[in-house]
């Protein structure tokens, strides 16, 4: 029985991709030298996701916090999002139907890998506090990412596509799938943030409160829980990085997403330093009393903390006072980034978008097997597999060890592949003999 692999990259590599990023040009997004940058990206994520899957140190987290390279994720996540409002609905009215889906796919995924990496960095207190002024840019961004889940059915489409099988439909629907796993990223980042805020700049908390409403936003999703929904059997689903249905020992299970939005509310609601930014109006304590019916005991009993949110809901309820808290004088700050990069290319994006036609709709044989080529190291299965989490084909525990003869199965151990091997023995024949006979 195999086991996985123990790095993704070397950790000297590791140590020289963080030290070495910087901040990529928007008009050399999808060229071979981007590409390049792009495949970094997301080996340092899949290294990432393994260390934390296995509960080992977490040296990617430790590299981008001493390198100070985290705004550089801040950065690349909005400049990709700006590129998919201004630069990519040019390239479609220049261009027309695209021949394949690969170039807009990788650009799409780019901003999805800067995401899963801030997520899993911005765990730690350590790394908040290096983002320092770009703790604004990324509030603004993320607030816009998870506000886009409240209305999942309204996400911007083009209706002049009359062909469901076209490039253009396939590539619509992935960009849509990654700005729903990019909004639920998102929402840890949020709370993240709101967690760490004694750390950040002063107007953090205004920003968050005053400009953007968080708790609001919240409730909001509490609600409607984004997280689940009914397949077309009327099962269960929940989403964690994914799609799965629900087992029947995971049914009334608070999921992790849906965990980091109370904890969210939690700190933003009773830290004591939010009160200044936070009026509660009539309109507010109306919303937020909505939460008190989701407050139950199977709730509470997994999230104790929450007690606490549940006394202070009651006693505004019981006392139905409008907060008089005095605001702070506060210096605003603007968010950096997005300014910039507009400024930038102000009155400049078709000009852009006919620049990047050439490499993006290349029809050249040579210059997209020198990009697969690139980054056929960052998608090899096994990394894939790696990082993605199995269950044993037994008991649904989490599988680390799979069938080192067939590579499809996966156990948790070595009893339940035993218990297994009569009803597998056939089907880890027929997977063996397939792969040879395509090798041959």
């Amino acid at each position: 029985m195999s086991s996985r692999m123990e790095y993704i990259i070397s950790p000297w590599e590791t140590s020289t991709y963080v030290e070495n990023l910087q901040i990529s040009e928007l008009q050399d997004v999808g060229t071979n030298g981007w590409l390049e940058f792009h495949k970094r990206l997301i080996l340092l994520n899949q290294q990432s996701v393994l260390e934390i899957n296995a509960l080992r140190e977490e040296t990617i987290k430790e590299l981008f916090v001493s390198f100070k390279k985290i705004p550089i994720l801040i950065y690349e996540a909005i400049q990709i999002d700006i590129w998919k409002h201004k630069v990519f609905p040019l390239l479609i009215e220049i261009n027309a139907e695209p021949k394949n889906t690969f170039m807009l796919f990788t650009i799409f995924y780019h901003e999805n890998i800067a995401v899963s990496l801030l997520e899993n960095v911005l765990f730690h207190c350590e790394s908040a506090v290096t983002i320092e002024d770009l703790a604004i840019d990324l509030v603004d961004y993320s607030v816009r990412c998870v506000s886009k889940l409240l209305n999942i059915q309204d996400v911007e489409i083009y209706e002049n596509v009359k062909n469901p099988n076209s490039c253009l439909e396939e590539i619509l629907e992935k960009k849509k799938e990654l700005e729903f796993d990019i909004g639920m990223r998102c929402i840890s980042i949020l709370r993240y943030l709101a967690e760490f805020s004694d750390n950040l700049p002063l107007c953090l908390l205004s920003r968050m409160l005053s400009t953007h409403d968080v708790p609001y936003l919240l409730v909001e999703l509490i609600e409607k829980h984004p997280w689940t929904k009914e397949n077309e059997d009327g099962e269960n689903m929940i989403y964690n990085g994914g799609w799965k249905k629900v087992k029947l020992s995971e049914e009334g299970q608070i999921s992790k997403i849906e965990g980091q939005v109370w904890f969210g509310l939690r700190e933003l609601l009773l830290n004591p330093k939010c009160a200044p930014y936070y009026e509660i109006t009539m309109h507010r304590l109306s919303h937020l009393l909505k939460l008190q019916k989701y407050l139950q005991e199977t709730v509470l009993d997994q999230i104790s903390p929450l007690i606490d949110l549940k006394r202070w809901l009651s006693y505004l309820s019981i006392s139905s006072s409008q907060s008089k808290t005095p605001r702070p004088v506060n210096v605003e700050l603007i968010p950096q980034i997005k300014i910039s990069i507009m400024e930038k290319y102000h009155k400049k994006w078709k000009k852009l978008a006919k620049h990047q036609s050439k490499f993006i709709y290349t029809k050249d044989a040579e210059d997209i097997k020198n990009a697969a080529q690139i980054l056929s190291d960052a998608y090899d299965l096994d990394k894939l597999d790696c990082i993605d989490i199995k269950e044993c084909f037994l008991c649904q525990e989490v599988a680390k060890k799979r069938c080192s003869k067939c590579k499809e199965a996966w156990y948790c151990g070595r009893e339940c592949q035993v218990k297994d091997w009569e009803k597998h023995k056939a089907i880890c024949n027929k997977i063996t003999k397939n792969a040879d006979c395509k090798q041959n």
